[in-house]
């Protein structure tokens, strides 16, 4: 009987002593219980630093820097062509065969040389890059400061998708944490000292990018023996005859789901009649009714990319059953919170513009509650999604991501010159909402079955437009219905949530006693 080599068998080069260790990962359930409580750490952080850049910067300058802070997050994915997100999907495929360090490798050249092509493009026409991304050619400066951050977000993306593949939860989220506090810290100190502009904000994020990035580089420098290459040679026509497709779907999805995420202001800004200033103030009433929000679209997504390499766990383990049950389970945990959370918000909302923003964003307070429901779909959207990448079906994830899109600028392109900034906000809602549907339909065609529990989740942030008297009202009722009845979640699911809990609670209480 022929013997297994050790080249080819993933167990045996697990138990060789000779063999460099791989990196202990993290469990999903500790796993997101850390990342949980530090990303809101985190944004809580964050939150305060949106509050004072309000409050440092005119209106103008807000609505410069929410552009600002729009194309990074849109030009970053679009530079590197949307390699790193391979990383959830097929880092354990190489980490299995040895082959990890070639594939890594190989997509880091391709990334960074991308994007110096992107930066070098930017500052070679800094007037053009400022009269199509500001409407306003003499934010030179802006723009420069935009080509150099999209260097250091780039690496800290790259360096943070690969140990969320590794399951390095714990690791991803520090280094997040960090770079959220040396952010704020570094923006509120330049918006005070240097300049109270949009360049300032940019730079100071720009620091924070290289700050957190490095205890990441720390971690995979020590760890770096696990990042084998002792398997068979991996060829480049099999390795990208392998990812190419998937990479190309997600890179489409990623620049989808960005120009979603900007689309409505940048029609507020063009497609207003007024002038470039206070089309620019607009945005900026506009981003002082996302601060909030975006909290929970940011806790969204990193949740979805810790979700990911576990789901691709099962996955890659013909387990197809659990892969289903974790993404089904973490679409209801995230929406019921999500929109417990929206609740809260509604309460102090008052507070926090009346009196922390002095009255100065009262378009902005008017918009809330519709901006967190399309907020919470958004981040629906994107932990829902993660089903169709893990079962290498991403094609449909982008076309979703087009429709809702095509939806969501139509809407805008009737209501803007009507009634402005809540046009922009209902025709962002309508095309999440549209999102959220179709990605729930297609993860059901394509095996991941989606009971009644997840349409009634999915419609939940809906009550958040009443009072917050009545929402509350309404949460609790559904709180019951979960309680009581398997109408939105079964016997299995909710012995999940109980064992969550104990885990939790028992490590508190161990932590507490020690």
């Amino acid at each position: 009987m022929a013997t297994a080599s050790p080249k080819t068998n993933p167990q045996l080069l697990e138990n060789d002593p000779q063999t460099p260790a791989l990196f202990v990962s993290d469990s999903i359930a500790i796993g997101l219980a850390f990342a949980l409580v530090l990303t809101i750490s985190q944004r809580a952080i964050g939150f305060g630093r949106g509050v004072l850049f309000c409050r440092l910067m005119t209106d103008q300058q807000l609505g410069q820097w929410s552009m600002a802070w729009s194309y990074l997050m849109l030009l970053v994915p679009f530079a590197v062509l949307g390699l790193p997100g391979c990383f959830g999907k097929f880092t354990e495929h190489y980490q299995q065969r040895g082959q990890l360090r070639t594939f890594l490798l190989r997509v880091a050249t391709i990334s960074c040389s991308t994007t110096l092509i992107i930066s070098i493009l930017i500052f070679v026409f800094p007037a053009l890059t400022s009269q199509l991304l500001f409407r306003d050619p003499t934010q030179i400066a802006l723009a420069r400061y935009l080509g150099v951050a999209i260097i250091a977000v780039s690496a800290f993306n790259f360096v943070g998708a690969l140990l969320e593949s590794l399951r390095q939860v714990r690791v991803v989220t520090i280094s997040r944490f960090i770079s959220g506090i040396s952010f704020a810290v570094t923006g509120v100190l330049l918006l005070l000292f240097w300049q109270n502009k949009a360049s300032a904000a940019t730079f100071a994020f720009t620091i924070a990018c290289v700050v957190g990035m490095l205890p990441a580089i720390w971690i995979l420098w020590k760890n770096r023996t696990g990042l084998r290459s002792d398997g068979d040679n991996l060829t480049h026509s099999t390795m990208w005859k392998r990812i190419a497709p998937y990479a190309a779907w997600m890179w489409a999805t990623n620049l989808l789901s960005n120009l979603i995420e900007v689309s409505d202001r940048y029609m507020l800004l063009y497609w207003s009649s007024s002038s470039p200033e206070i089309s620019q103030a607009s945005v900026g009433q506009y981003h002082s009714g996302r601060v909030v929000p975006l909290v929970l679209v940011s806790i969204a997504a990193m949740l979805a990319g810790v979700l990911i390499p576990y789901l691709s766990q099962a996955w890659e383990s013909n387990n197809k059953a659990k892969a289903q049950k974790q993404l089904n389970w973490s679409f209801k945990l995230i929406s019921v919170c999500f929109t417990a959370a929206g609740i809260g918000i509604l309460f102090t909302a008052p507070l926090l513009f009346n009196w922390v923003l002095q009255g100065r964003y009262n378009e902005g307070l008017a918009i809330l509650p519709m901006t967190l429901v399309y907020c919470i779909w958004f981040g629906l959207m994107t932990v829902a999604q993660d089903y169709l990448w893990v079962a290498e079906k991403g094609k449909w994830a982008t076309i979703v991501s087009g429709i809702g899109l095509l939806v969501n600028i139509i809407v805008n392109l009737i209501l803007i010159p009507i009634i402005g900034l809540p046009g922009a906000v209902i025709g962002t809602a309508c095309g999440n909402g549209v999102l959220v549907a179709l990605m729930i339909l297609m993860n059901h065609r394509f095996g991941c079955h989606m009971n009644i529990g997840i349409w009634i989740c999915s419609l939940l942030p809906l009550i958040l437009l009443t009072s917050p008297l009545v929402a509350s009202g309404l949460l609790v009722a559904i709180g019951l219905v979960c309680l009581f009845t398997n109408l939105i979640l079964n016997d299995e699911e909710k012995q999940d949530f109980q064992k969550v809990y104990r885990i939790a609670a028992n490590r508190l209480t161990s932590s507490r006693g020690s």
